[in-house]
């Protein structure tokens, strides 16, 4: 036993020796000169092994260079195509008897290597000299006999003979890289290809037997591994149809292909798995990106083809729920690829389809498809315009949320999501319209949906010619014209609703109160690109207003607006209500006169409420306006101009041209609601306006008559209404020529003093005061107008006056003066006969306008009628009248006297008390109990009556 662990321990120490020793005295120059002959032999580069150089016996036969180079071709110009800090050859045991070195395997430590593609097609790595296996084949094919064209296989097998011979020559059985960088760079690719990180082991001990990869490296910054054996590479480049499996994959996604594959001809029948839990990291092995990863996935097919043809059968594509199934053929015979197939969906989930197409929002319902595509082309530009696709494709149960509309529309969740989706899509093939048909509902509305598209212009990326029309309960709304991928449209668009105010309130848009805006219809071409929305020859109609517009809106930022407007008539009934009422209800005043003593109308003022400006901050604006007829009530203004402008909350309208009642005026106003405090200011200049009808029509008065001439210029502060009236300061004036004061002639009644006198005049429709001038001026302060220059001036009577009209209190106090001449009848002074008396020449009687306007008090101002009742009837008897004359019985009353002055107690008392005054005149009542009456009716001192008429019926 001694003995024989002597003996094992002098064997080992003999081979350790060997092992450390024998290397010192083997002939590394020589054998160095070999590898690199070897590699020159075999591969056709040239190696430099410029470092130190050892060699070793274990583990295994083996020779290692520092800093080395390898040169194909083009290292005749010095440039290397691969670099490494350290390269290890295998040699085989028999060089150390025979001498003659044999090269196993190559190992590679940081190898840095550089495959470049010329522009005429050299390569980097082209071996510098023809290697033995290349000219073989070129001396065998010239001795051997001229074969018939029946012998086919004969020639494949010569042609195979290059290849095949070259793989021969190699003779390295392992390859092994670690930590290598590979770069490839093709004159035609914009960018190279760039594999770093790399480990590789290549295991070929026998090309005609399995050939093993195993590899792991980082591809444009994706790590990848790629696996698998190839049975008789000798066979398949022989031509020869060998079983292949190969395995590709990215962290926890794979691809497994098993099955025959051949290169010459080329042909294959592989089955194909796909896997894993991301599709976006498949994308990414095939340089695709896709937006919304759908999550896990899962392929199963079958391919077959050779060189004419190939077909994908079995197709099975699960992605989430959405699952796929079909088949592809390939007609590859021909000078350009024919591809026919087909693809079936059913009970596809709408989330996963979103997915795909790069939208995360969060959906339900049921998507189911039956497509049949045929196309041709060599790239994939080419295939996209080729495609032809018939087929149908159908939502149901559908719901899709996360539209981010709610803000648009005062926060209402509803609004983020669309519910109730039924849609059908139908295609006949892509020279015709695809066609959409469905519905749809939102926020609690049922829309239906109809729509077609060229389909293929739009998949080219093209404009083409779109069809959408939406219809509901609230609106009904189109789109014909053209539209592109990139969301430009430009086409007839048109839009029609019964209710705009409450369309725009379910929008979250409410319009305020008010009338109007009900009815609304417009039509015409819109286009949109960008950030802008133009509009032309857009006709509408807005409740009775109807005309046409031309502009463009820019969305980007503030909005800006800019149109122009041609109406055929704007009627602003709906918006403004009725000018009579308006008003303040007053009336002609034939018939609510100033008997009442001062009763107030049913006014309710001003209103508080404050006024949002705050709308003309959101945008600006650049408004030109036409229009052939506006209308308010009763008021119409002709042919007419306007320009607004809109800018940083400021509203300019600039009343270019008014042409309305038989003159013109012009006007400006500024409106700044960028203010603290809106600010107002407004001039107008209105000329040879026919006075009575636009008195008549814009505030129901029909007083005057004649030819008018106003101006305003006034400015404001406040924040409502009640505010912009007590704010206002300025000038007016008015000038009336021409005219007349119609229902009251003033001469008549200062000369003809009736019962009216003491009850307050009435107006009489068929009674005028004719005048060839009546104007005044104005002072406005805090919205009060103060005048002391109003002047009439008349063939029969001259009139000057004062006073002030308090606009925020709606009251006036007025006070005129007219002087008369002595004429009857309210005819042309005539002269007088010889003895005429003259008192009444230039008779005047002060007349006192007060009280709310819409029902003011008139009465004549005789000093002292309250204070002194007996010498006021004095002076009414010194005047005369026919009140007068009635009393001293020198006239008897006429039967129209007696029904103006039951009328008039009537009007004067409100029907607070009941007079006959012809019971009164014929005795039939007592007098005192009709004083006493008529002073309660009228609100007059007690007494009052009894001590004028009493005392005067004693004294007759």
């Amino acid at each position: 036993m001694r003995r024989l662990l002597i003996g094992l321990g002098s064997l080992l120490f003999m081979l350790v020796t060997i092992v450390l020793v024998v290397p010192l005295f083997l002939p590394k120059d020589e054998i160095k000169r070999q590898v690199v002959q070897q590699v020159d032999q075999r591969l056709g580069w040239r190696l430099r092994l410029d470092g130190p150089v050892s060699l070793s016996l274990f583990p295994a036969f083996s020779l290692t260079a520092d800093k080395v180079g390898v040169a194909g071709e083009a290292g005749a110009d010095g440039i290397e195509f691969a670099k490494a800090e350290r390269i290890e050859f295998g040699l085989g045991w028999g060089g150390l008897i025979s001498g003659n070195i044999n090269v196993t395997g190559i190992a590679l430590e940081q190898p840095d290597i550089y495959l470049e593609v010329g522009p005429n097609g050299t390569t980097s790595w082209e071996p510098r000299r023809d290697l033995p296996g290349d000219n073989a084949p070129a001396s065998a094919e010239a001795a051997a006999p001229t074969s018939s064209a029946t012998e086919p296989a004969a020639g494949e097998e010569t042609s195979s003979a290059p290849s095949q011979g070259y793989l021969k020559s190699i003779g390295v059985d392992r390859l092994q890289i670690s930590g290598g960088t590979v770069t490839w760079k093709d004159q035609s690719a914009d960018q190279p290809i760039r594999i770093s990180d790399l480990d590789l082991t290549l295991n070929a001990p026998d090309l005609a037997g399995e050939v093993a990869l195993e590899s792991q490296f980082v591809l444009q910054d994706i790590p990848l591994g790629v696996s698998g054996t190839l049975s008789n590479p000798l066979g398949m480049v022989a031509g020869e149809q060998v079983p292949v499996s190969l395995t590709l994959s990215s962290g926890e996604n794979s691809l497994k292909i098993d099955g025959n594959g051949g290169i010459k001809p080329a042909r294959a029948d592989l089955a194909l798995e796909a896997a894993g839990p991301s599709l976006k990291a498949l994308a990414a092995l095939a340089g695709q990106d896709i937006e919304t990863d759908p999550g896990a996935f899962k392929l199963d097919a079958k391919v077959a083809g050779n060189e004419a043809a190939v077909s994908v059968a079995d197709l099975h594509v699960l992605l989430g729920q959405l699952s796929l199934g079909g088949a592809v053929d390939a007609d590859l015979a021909g000078l350009v690829p024919e591809i026919s197939g087909r693809v079936v969906l059913k009970d596809g989930s709408i989330a996963d389809l979103l997915q795909l197409s790069g939208q995360n929002l969060p959906a339900s319902g049921k998507l189911s498809a039956d497509l049949a595509f045929e196309t041709v082309g060599l790239t994939g530009e080419e295939l996209v315009a080729g495609l032809d696709i018939n087929g149908t494709v159908r939502v149901a149960e559908g719901e899709i949320g996360g539209l981010g509309l709610a803000s648009a529309v005062g926060g209402d969740p509803e609004a983020d999501r669309l519910t109730n989706l039924a849609m059908q899509v139908e295609l006949e093939g892509l020279e015709n319209p695809i066609s959409l048909s469905g519905a749809l509902s939102w926020r609690g509305e049922a829309f239906s949906l109809t729509g077609e598209a060229a389909t293929a212009q739009l998949l080219a990326g093209n404009a083409a010619p779109v069809s959408v029309t939406v219809k509901s309960n609230r609106l009904s709304a189109g789109f014909n014209g053209q539209a592109s991928r990139t969301g430009a449209v430009d086409g007839a668009v048109n839009l029609e609703t019964a209710d705009l105010r409450g369309l725009m309130a379910w929008m979250g848009q409410p319009l305020g109160t008010g009338g109007g805006l009900n009815r609304f219809k417009a039509s015409g071409i819109f286009g949109v690109k960008g950030d802008t929305l133009s509009f032309e020859e857009t006709r509408f109609t807005l409740d009775d207003t109807s005309g046409e517009a031309n502009g463009r809106i820019v969305l980007a930022g503030k909005p800006s607006v800019t149109a122009r407007l041609d109406l055929r008539e704007l009627v602003l009934d709906p918006y403004l209500g009725s000018a009579s009422k308006a008003s303040g209800g007053s009336s002609q005043g034939t018939g609510s006169g100033g008997a009442s003593g001062g009763q107030r109308s049913n006014s309710q003022g001003w209103s508080t409420a404050p006024i949002d400006f705050s709308g003309l901050k959101a945008i600006d604006a650049d408004f030109k306006l036409t229009t052939r007829e506006i209308r308010w009530d009763k008021i119409k203004i002709d042919q007419s101009a306007l320009s607004t402008t809109i800018k940083n909350g400021v509203l300019t309208a600039n009343l270019e041209n008014l042409a309305l009642y038989g003159g013109k005026g012009t006007g400006m106003v500024t409106l700044n609601g960028a203010a603290a405090t809106p600010e107002l200011s407004a001039k107008f200049s209105m000329n040879n306006l026919n006075a009575y009808p636009v008195l008549r029509d814009a505030a129901d008065f029909g007083w005057i008559e004649g030819k008018a001439t106003i101006n305003l210029d006034v400015t404001s502060r406040g924040g409502s209404e009640q505010a912009l009236v007590q704010g206002l300061n300025g000038t007016a004036s008015y000038n009336f020529a021409d005219g007349a004061i119609r229902g009251i002639n003033i001469p008549k009644m200062v000369r003809g003093l009736s019962i009216e006198t003491l009850l307050g005049w009435q107006t009489n429709p068929s009674a005028k005061t004719d005048f060839s001038s009546l104007g005044a001026s104005f002072q406005i302060q805090n919205g009060i107008a103060t005048t002391n220059d109003l002047s009439l001036i008349g063939p029969l009577i001259r009139m000057t006056g004062k006073g002030t009209t308090d606009m925020p209190a709606q009251r006036l106090s007025w006070r005129v003066e007219p002087k008369i001449v002595p004429t009857l009848e309210g005819q042309a002074p005539q002269p007088r006969r010889k003895g005429e008396d003259k008192k009444m020449a230039g008779l005047g009687v002060p007349i006192v306008i007060e009280g709310n306007w819409n029902d003011p008090r008139i009465y004549p101002d005789i000093k002292g009628i309250l204070e002194n009742p007996e010498a006021a009837y004095k002076q009414l008897e010194k005047t005369g009248g026919e009140l007068i004359s009635i009393l001293k019985g020198d006239k008897a009353p006429s039967q129209e006297l007696v029904d103006q002055a039951n009328k008039v107690i009537e009007q004067a008392t409100g029907g607070r008390t009941q007079i006959d005054v012809e019971k009164v005149i014929e005795g039939k009542v007592d007098d005192e109990e009709v004083l006493k009456a008529v002073e309660e009716g009228f609100g007059l001192p007690q007494g009052l009556l009894g001590n004028v008429f009493g005392n005067k019926k004693k004294k007759n």
